[in-house]
């Protein structure tokens, strides 16, 4: 493997390349299979066809976009002010629909309420694990009002 940034030779499990200290998938100047300088706007390498897209890269839906299973997506937009670690437990303890509101998510947080008493408390697993993808999902992009189980 090579670094995509220096083109230095690395191994397959490094978290960052020995030769310019940064993670050997970040970069555009060079082909991670074969080591070869690219183009950065470039999709494959034209020396050894290996693709230069980053295999897991999330891409965002369109604006208005809807999300059959959850319910609708985020403008993919970076998100200028997150919402930091300890903001996010203390709205979860005290208020958990103003975190929500705090992402753009405010009725999606007050109607939880109301489906956590018609199941009497059981759906609280399920919204703790959509509350922490929210925020580590708000932490790169803004989020769509209905947005469930987002991916970063």
């Amino acid at each position: 493997m090579f670094c995509r940034n220096c083109g230095g030779e690395c191994s397959q499990q490094a978290i960052a390349c020995t030769s310019c200290g940064v993670a050997p998938s970040n970069g555009k100047k060079f082909c991670n299979s074969c080591g070869e300088s690219t183009n950065e706007n470039a999709i494959m390498c034209v020396k050894c066809g290996c693709s230069l897209v980053k295999e897991n890269n999330f891409k965002m839906p369109n604006v208005g976009e809807i999300n059959p299973v959850f319910g609708g997506s985020g403008t993919g937009e970076p998100n200028p002010n997150p919402v930091s670690s300890g903001t996010a437990i203390l709205w979860y303890l005290i208020c958990y629909p103003i975190g929500y509101s705090q992402w753009g998510q405010g009725s999606k947080g007050w109607i939880s309420i109301l489906i956590l008493i018609v199941t009497g408390g059981f759906a609280g697993i399920v919204l703790l694990v959509d509350y922490i993808m929210c925020y580590n999902a708000q932490k790169a992009r803004k989020l769509g009002g209905w947005e469930f189980f987002p991916k970063n």
